[in-house]
């Protein structure tokens, strides 16, 4: 009897926890993730307030299958869903001048599209330029997207397209959002695998969707020198190579998707392509170079030592800067082996002159003296 009377008390403690769990825990949601007071006035009286971090915990009801998460969607509580069409009506105070939507002047659902600068035909989009956007999707056949910027409104196109491809959203809806990082990059190795322009285009497309914004070439390795230089024609690959027109289309391309290219040249190790063309630039004074045919890290390293090396840089870098309008150049300084400077009487003698910690010191003298022919032209 007094078995029964205990299971009996348990079991009504367990219900009551979660009665109470029920009643409680969406107040605890809107609590932990209410919006801020900037918001409150164009949140409804009674909502679902979707932040990246609660997706999971609050909202299971609305699940948004965005990539990524914007930073925070508004659902009132008494929505209905609806599916929106492939081909829409877009309406701009002025006309936008980078790719949007798959549009008619026929069609049902109008997007207005309101951006509060001016937006020109040449703007490149530099790090930390605001991408911020509000969305606001308000009936079966209307939706509003604001920014600041022309950037912004890409962002938001981006979103609103990731939104035609599902069955069904609930509206009304707001999405508010801006990247949680400033940097959000992919690199491509093009140098030791070339890969044609039409692929890398359609990966841009493919960035721009879900809100990328820097590509990072990397042009250069032992295995090969992919880009067309003007100064120095013995530079690049014979066979698979980007010509300078070949990169301005690419990078207009890009900037019309509001992604960033950003170089990358390898130095000073990871450079034998650089001496088959250019072998007076290497450390062993060796007459002759070939391409790597295989993967690793090899021994080839520039003379860091000579003046010569740095003539070299600063007319190839003048070239590269006109080329690329992007504030950064990268030189990549990974995995320099020291195993030719360590070979080279002459080499140790300059460290010992210039009173260098060994090799470590020697590269760092290097990254130094580039750097200051990047800053003269204006790049970092």
């Amino acid at each position: 009897m007094l078995k029964a009377i205990t299971i009996i008390t348990c079991l009504t403690i367990i219900l009551i926890y979660f009665l109470l769990l029920s009643l409680t825990y969406p107040y605890v949601c809107w609590l932990k993730h209410r919006p801020s007071d900037d918001d409150r006035s164009l949140s409804p009286a009674k909502a679902t307030i979707i932040n990246k971090q609660s997706t999971k915990i609050c909202s299971n009801k609305y699940q948004l299958d965005l990539m990524p998460m914007p930073s925070k969607t508004i659902i009132p509580h008494e929505t209905k869903t609806i599916r929106i069409p492939s081909i829409i009506r877009i309406i701009t105070k002025h006309s936008l001048p980078f790719p949007t939507l798959k549009s008619s002047k026929t069609a049902s659902f109008i997007l207005f599209i309101d951006c509060e600068s001016a937006i020109e035909n040449t703007s490149y989009p530099n790090l930390g330029i605001d991408e911020s956007y509000q969305l606001n999707i308000t009936s079966n056949h209307r939706a509003l997207l604001f920014a600041k910027t022309y950037v912004g409104i890409i962002r938001g196109l981006s979103t609103f397209q990731q939104l035609q491809h599902q069955e069904k959203i609930p509206i009304p809806l707001s999405i508010f959002d801006k990247p949680h990082f400033l940097w959000r990059g992919l690199m491509l190795d093009v140098a030791r695998h070339f890969i044609p322009l039409a692929i890398i285009k359609r990966t841009i497309n493919l960035m721009k969707l879900v809100k990328m914004n820097i590509l990072h070439l990397h042009l250069s390795d032992d295995q090969a020198f992919r880009l067309e230089s003007k100064y120095f024609p013995l530079l690049h690959d014979s066979y698979q190579f980007y010509s300078q027109s070949d990169m301005r289309d690419l990078i207009e391309y890009a900037r019309q998707r509001a992604i960033r290219i950003v170089p990358e040249f390898d130095m000073p190790a990871h450079t034998a392509a650089w001496f088959v063309g250019y072998p007076y630039l290497a450390s062993t004074g060796q007459s002759s170079y070939e391409l790597e045919k295989t993967w690793g890290i090899q021994n080839a390293t520039m003379d860091v030592t000579r003046q010569s090396t740095y003539d070299f840089l600063d007319k190839f870098f003048s070239e590269i800067s006109q080329l690329f309008p992007d504030q950064y150049i990268h030189i990549g300084g990974d995995e320099c082996v020291p195993y030719e400077w360590m070979q080279s009487e002459r080499i140790q003698k300059f460290i010992k002159n210039q009173q260098l910690n060994g090799h470590e010191d020697l590269q760092a003298y290097f990254t130094r003296r580039v750097e200051k022919i990047l800053n003269k032209y204006n790049r970092e």
